[in-house]
């Protein structure tokens, strides 16, 4: 019955956030405007007051706020006003100039795509638990030692609440990484030997997911990485980030004492990770 419940709130919640893209809005409604990123660390918005809707249905907006740095010249088109809100027949784009990074909150609206306009709320809680999740994942790249395996658990079913499910893998190789160092009860670090046999589970984990696959099986291992085809997927994003992490763990414990591993088990470790093109 639990289980029917949770997925129910899952369920609405997820819908919940579609929902507040289909949103019609106004004159003077106050909306954000989401430029999610896949690697959430570029995540950008806007949040504008609406001057008016287009006739193919976009919105002109007042700008009040943004995050610096995003390209808004690929999606926004710049509109010349006075202090009334007017149209002046200016050049928006003259007047914008060269860099895009900025919205220019005088003299300037802006005609923003409506299927990315968002209820300001609904935006900035999104936002907000998209963020919490990349801080706990980042949490567990830098190795924090107050952070428990149930933790990450949880932030699996955070990421399907805010949207971002193909994060997943990559959180699911987060805590097979963390039960290889950290007794999952007590938190207490392992001895490099204790660890073996938990990376050898992390690794089998790794392998099934490069072989089902084929590309990010191909961008992880490539000499010579395509970023732009790695950055245009979230869930290759974060695994070959992920894949990485968990590699140079690996290779970190493998360089101190593990004489007393059993021999098999680190066999088959090595042999893992050269397979992996991994140089121990």
């Amino acid at each position: 019955m639990k289980k029917f419940i949770l997925f129910g709130l899952l369920t609405a919640l997820l819908t919940a956030v579609s929902s507040a893209y289909a949103q019609r809005f106004k004159p003077n409604d106050t909306i954000l405007v989401a430029f999610p990123a896949n690697n959430i660390k570029d995540d950008a918005y806007i949040v504008g007051v609406v001057r008016k809707i287009t006739p193919n249905g976009n919105y002109q907006i007042a700008v009040q706020d943004f995050v610096q740095g995003h390209d808004y010249g690929i999606s926004c088109q710049p509109i010349a006003v006075n202090d009334k809100g007017l149209d002046t027949g200016q050049s928006g784009w003259q007047i914008w100039g060269k860099d895009h990074t900025k919205l220019r909150t005088q003299g300037l609206d802006y005609v923003v795509p409506a299927k990315r306009v968002m209820a300001l709320h609904a935006g900035q809680l999104n936002f907000i638990d998209r963020y919490n999740v990349y801080v706990l994942y980042s949490r567990w790249k830098s190795n924090a030692p107050v952070l428990s395996i149930d933790r990450i658990k949880t932030a699996e079913n955070d990421a399907k609440m805010a949207g971002i499910s193909p994060m997943i893998p990559a959180l699911e190789v987060a805590i097979l990484d963390r039960q290889s160092y950290y007794d999952k009860v007590t938190g207490i670090p392992y001895q490099p030997e204790q660890s073996i046999p938990h990376l050898i589970k992390l690794f089998d984990y790794v392998g099934q997911q490069l072989k089902q696959d084929p590309q990010l099986n191909k961008l992880w291992r490539a000499k010579h990485r395509d970023w732009k085809k790695i950055n245009s997927s979230m869930k290759i994003y974060f695994l070959v980030d992920a894949i990485d992490e968990a590699v140079s763990n690996a290779k970190g414990c493998l360089s101190e004492d593990t004489g007393n591993a059993d021999p098999k088990q680190l066999k088959k470790l090595e042999s893992q990770l050269h397979g992996l093109g991994v140089k121990i």
